[in-house]
């Protein structure tokens, strides 16, 4: 929300100074610290990451820090004189060229550390596999119910194996941490988690567990949202992924 108030903000704000040139000619793009300077007369507190050519001619990427987490990106001219929002399409090829961008410059991978810790967070496994990604999920959030449809086949078929973390979102399920303590407290698995089990056992170790997992994930780890994916790379992909996004990480070289 932030970031679109920011952008028509600027929208009207370039478009008024239009005869402001802050770059130099059509090959280049604007001088990333100059265009600073604009940006933060009308916005402190917006960081540009970095300014580049977009696969359009005359058009330049600007990437901006939205948050610690995030990154967003908007468009300018080359004479720094407009900003573009939206995407970018390739009709040709059928793709979104904005969203590759914004998968690009978000893409965020754990420290071995943080991985060994995430570990510890494991309420159980489902699957074989020697291909095992972690699942951090709410018991009843719906796009985690959807991505567990995605992961059972996938176990089904004996190509991955789930570990799986319970991260309660109260505030969005407030249902959900009794559920997760019960799974834990219970010895329940990724079937019961499917179903929505409860129960009224809330154990001392369940309660725990689950209540040092929301800390881990939410203060050291900054993870805000279910469903989210973290691979044996420590590679973190925030939000609901198909079967064929989950298998490219295991292929040799991605």
């Amino acid at each position: 929300m932030k970031f679109r108030i920011l952008v028509g903000i600027l929208m009207v704000i370039f478009s008024l100074m239009a005869c402001d040139k802050i770059g130099s000619s059509s090959l280049n793009c604007p001088s990333k610290d100059k265009f600073q300077q604009v940006l933060s007369t009308f916005q402190p507190g917006i960081s540009i990451d970095n300014i580049q050519k977009s696969p359009i001619d005359g058009l330049c990427e600007v990437t901006i820090q939205v948050s610690p987490e995030q990154k967003g990106i908007f468009y300018v001219d080359s004479k720094g004189q407009y900003i573009i929002t939206g995407r970018i399409l390739d009709l040709e090829k059928k793709k979104d060229l904005t969203a590759e961008r914004l998968e690009a410059v978000n893409r965020r991978f754990l420290s071995s550390q943080d991985m060994s810790e995430l570990e510890k967070r494991v309420a159980f496994t489902y699957g074989n596999s020697s291909n095992y990604v972690y699942f951090i999920t709410d018991p009843d959030c719906p796009f985690c119910k959807k991505a567990e449809n995605v992961l059972e086949q996938l176990v089904k078929e004996g190509k991955i194996s789930v570990k799986v973390v319970l991260y309660p979102l109260e505030a969005l399920h407030p249902k959900a941490k009794n559920k997760a303590i019960a799974l834990i407290c219970d010895g329940k698995g990724f079937e019961e988690l499917k179903r929505g089990y409860e129960s009224k056992n809330q154990c001392a170790e369940g309660e725990k567990k689950v209540s040092e997992t929301i800390s881990f994930l939410s203060n050291n780890l900054k993870i805000r949202a279910t469903p989210t994916f973290v691979f044996p790379d420590g590679e973190v992909k925030m939000g609901f992924l198909n079967s064929e996004t989950i298998l490219n990480k295991f292929k040799k070289g991605s």
